[in-house]
């Protein structure tokens, strides 16, 4: 499970202070024992599960649950193992509070966490390394499951004293002629773009970053405009200096925010009580 979860005999190692060897020694006891091949090595990206590897991961990752919870104090009791991915947006925004009530009602579940952008974190529920993902929907078509536990509307970002920045509402045609910050990670980057594309027009993209801040920072310096989904509380730049959000008119949709899980017929018990968290502190916010 450590070479699955590190994506190498050498990482896993180091994870679990153990020879490397000792790691490729026990995978091939396990191929030679199943008759199975379990990895594939790939050049620059380390081990890839094959078929029958994510089929003996899955059951290797079910029988840990199963014996966290024979352990447990009750029948009732949520133990085990969880391991959660987020957005990196939406992972500052809403995730250090849903863990703080989460370990508060489930101590004896051993949580960890993991950034990324979207693709990153569908890869890895596909390939089991994590039980859930806060992510948007960008209607992917891949082997998860996606739970919509909210929806948040995209909005504009603009220096104090713009001239768009006394309206009510802005519009994409608003945006057409002035330098744009595009948000450059995968999908993230598509879906702005397709904005602009639905209403027939293009912007004119000044730079592509792949920082939320960086972006923030040049718009609340009068160096342009950009649009964002996930809005922190405070409107200031990392410099202090402040930023206006202006809503779209309603020809702009709101993007769902979702949970991709594995496609299982039941999640586990510590990935449920996560789930369930997720959705009921979205309700509330």
């Amino acid at each position: 499970m450590a070479a699955v979860e590190h994506r190498g005999a050498v990482a896993a190692a180091k994870a679990m202070n153990v020879s490397q060897p000792s790691i490729s020694h026990a995978i091939g006891e396990l191929e030679a024992l199943w008759c199975e091949r379990l990895f594939t090595r790939i050049p620059s990206r380390g081990l890839e599960l094959t078929a029958a590897g994510k089929r003996r991961y899955k059951e290797a990752r079910e029988l840990m649950q199963r014996a966290a919870q024979l352990g447990a104090r009750s029948t009732e009791s949520v133990v085990g193992d969880l391991s959660v991915g987020c957005f990196a947006t939406l992972g500052a925004r809403h995730l250090p509070p849903i863990i703080r009530h989460f370990q508060n009602h489930y101590p004896d579940v051993r949580l960890t966490i993991q950034e990324g952008d979207t693709e990153e974190l569908v890869e890895e529920v596909e390939r089991g390394t994590l039980d859930l993902a806060l992510i948007y929907d960008m209607d992917l078509a891949r082997q998860v499951v996606l739970h919509t536990i909210g929806e948040q509307s995209p909005y504009v970002l603009l220096p104090e004293g713009h001239r768009l920045a006394r309206q009510s509402v802005v519009t994409i045609h608003d945006l057409v002629d002035e330098p744009f910050f595009l948000l450059d990670m995968p999908h993230s980057r598509d879906y702005f773009l397709s904005l602009f594309r639905l209403a027939g027009v293009s912007p004119t993209v000044a730079l592509e970053l792949r920082s939320v801040e960086m972006i923030r920072s040049l718009v609340a310096n009068g160096h342009g405009v950009s649009i964002l989904v996930t809005r922190p509380v405070g409107d200031l730049s990392y410099d202090g200096r402040p930023i206006v959000c202006c809503p779209f008119d309603s020809t702009v949709p709101a993007q769902r925010v979702v949970v991709a899980a594995p496609q299982t017929t039941q999640l586990p018990r510590p990935a449920a009580a996560f789930l369930e968290v997720m959705r009921d502190r979205f309700m509330k916010s």
